[in-house]
């Protein structure tokens, strides 16, 4: 049986339940409704990084959006492949049927927008992995939901893999870009403040 039959066959959909009752195939589908392009040039002429400070969500340290990219990439550091090539092809930039695919060298970004009305950029690379890059004017909440949907969408993945007897992709390392970045950010953070972390050039 094919990988794509073996995903999406009635006996994986039936066993491989997330909490709350909900199918890993829902959890892949929830966050693939969230994925629609758009043109580069229709973006808000803002700033958009992976995390920005707010009155809400002051520090980088003490962010819950920091917790949640931790999460991120303990999980796509494994699965990166089928991730990516599902996103991808999603977005209908890749061809249709290809369910893993290689992180490119230089980075590619696509901008898409949520059924929420949200602007989000969506960057992959072989250093950095896969990213999302929200706008300067998205709320703290916005930016949790997004990735908490994120998440359940990798995670759903990994389990899928899992189910079907494929292979964990090699690790590419850009978990370690993450703890990196993570580490460096906060220690400029105990003397002076972050303006953002993760930005992407517009």
């Amino acid at each position: 049986m094919s990988f794509f039959k073996k995903i999406f066959s009635k006996q994986v959909l039936e066993i491989s339940n997330q909490p709350g009752g909900k199918t890993l195939a829902r959890c892949i589908v929830e966050f693939q409704q969230d994925l629609n392009l758009i043109e580069w040039d229709s973006l808000k002429d803002v700033e958009y990084a992976m995390w920005f400070p707010s009155d809400e969500d002051a520090t980088f340290t003490g962010s819950p959006v920091t917790e949640k990219w931790t999460q991120v990439y303990s999980i796509t550091k494994d699965y990166w492949s089928y991730i990516a090539a599902n996103l991808l092809d999603t977005l209908g930039v890749i061809e249709k049927g290809m369910f893993r695919t290689d992180l490119p060298e230089d980075l590619q970004a696509y901008a898409f927008v949520t059924k929420g009305g949200e602007q989000v950029i969506l960057s992959i690379s072989k250093e950095k992995g896969i990213r999302l890059h929200f706008a300067a004017t998205t709320s703290l909440d916005s930016r949790l939901h997004i990735l908490s949907k994120f998440i359940l969408y990798c995670k759903a993945w990994k389990d899928m893999v899992g189910l079907t007897n494929e292979k964990p992709d090699e690790d590419p390392g850009f978990a370690g870009w993450w703890n990196l970045l993570k580490k460096t950010s906060e220690d400029v953070e105990k003397n002076e403040p972050l303006t953002g972390v993760g930005q992407i050039v517009k």
